[in-house]
């Protein structure tokens, strides 16, 4: 369960820089942030055992549906009256993000742990 304490940890540290950094920084960890951590959390969350996915697998997936998830959270973020910016983006992304980490650990929890995926 390494892989998910990195991405919650990696998820969080990117908001703030995200937040307080400009031009081309905010760029470069606005991108990071939304093109990997969305999907693999999803990932975790759908498949937790071992054999189910590669690790391969789950980053190229990954990335997949962190390019499907992120639009339709800003579509759903376009009809509230919070709107699409910055702040709201990253904070609703965070929260999906928290939200697929905790369904995936626990998943992973009840499985047997020679079953669950991890990194090795």
């Amino acid at each position: 369960m390494v892989d998910l304490i990195i991405v919650t940890v990696f998820s969080v540290i990117m908001v703030p820089l995200v937040e307080f950094t400009t031009g081309a920084g905010r760029v470069i960890f606005g991108l990071l942030f939304l093109l990997f951590s969305p999907g693999y959390s999803l990932i975790a969350a759908l498949f937790p055992a071992r054999a189910s996915l590669g690790g391969i697998e789950r980053v190229a997936l990954s990335f997949g549906l962190s390019i499907a998830v992120v639009p339709l959270i800003g579509l759903i973020l376009n009809y509230t009256p919070l709107g699409i910016r910055l702040y709201p983006v990253l904070l609703f992304v965070l929260a999906f993000i928290l939200v697929m980490v905790a369904v995936a650990w626990f998943r992973r929890s009840r499985l047997d742990s020679s079953q669950r995926f991890d990194l090795e």
